[in-house]
């Protein structure tokens, strides 16, 4: 049998811790028990410390002289997270706008177009994973890997809270088509204004009460 590298071993563990917070496998304001845990996951506990040290400096974990919680965020904090979120990824529209290709468009309103139809058919989930690609694809697009990196920490923490979050495809089609026309102009301040505003409309649902992080 092939062992696994020290590297590789420590990007396993902290990818299954990830998705244990993620899917509150790990309750917020747990504390983190580190010989259980080693013990559930079968590795010793140099890669586990490894992984909770990531986590932490990710927003995941909460670091205390007795040990590591699982951060509990309010909606409040959530409401910070998605400014934060909008303001960065509207600076990486328009800092993408200038790179993005005509085969870049294409590939990305093909995308859309054949998730809304799903939609359409009952099949919502192809439509909210070409939305992940679609915001994904931007970020990428800019080059900039402390921006890429910035943006990656923040959807950590939102995926790990809001889950459920998702507005109407009948409205957010209309705001990924607008984005991606401003793209294909390279009009940059046109494309971050856009999305600045698409993420934005997802604040008031947690202003209102109406989606609460704990459901």
């Amino acid at each position: 049998m092939q062992l696994q590298s020290y590297d590789t071993l420590d990007h396993t563990v902290y990818t299954q811790l990830k998705e244990m917070i993620i899917n509150k496998k790990l309750q917020p304001g747990e504390l983190i028990v580190q010989n259980q845990l080693s013990q559930c996951l079968g590795v010793s506990r140099t890669p586990l410390r490894k992984a909770l040290a990531q986590l932490e400096k990710e927003g995941l974990l909460a670091g205390t002289p007795k040990g590591w919680y699982i951060k509990e965020f309010t909606n409040e904090d959530m409401i910070s997270v998605f400014r934060i979120r909008a303001l960065m990824e509207g600076l990486a529209c328009r800092l993408a706008a200038p790179k993005m290709e005509y085969a870049d468009i294409v590939y990305l309103k093909t995308l859309f177009e054949e998730g809304y139809r799903q939609v359409r058919d009952r099949k919502a989930q192809a439509y909210y994973q070409a939305d992940v690609r679609f915001h994904k694809f931007i970020t990428d697009a800019t080059q900039d890997a402390m921006l890429i990196q910035t943006i990656e920490n923040n959807k950590i923490i939102m995926t790990s809270q809001v889950q459920g979050l998702y507005r109407d495809p009948e409205e957010t089609i209309v705001e990924h088509m607008d984005i991606l026309d401003a793209l294909a102009k390279k009009d940059g301040e046109a494309a971050e204004n856009l999305m600045r505003k698409h993420i934005e409309k997802a604040i008031p649902l947690l202003e209102s009460g109406e989606f609460s992080i704990y459901k």
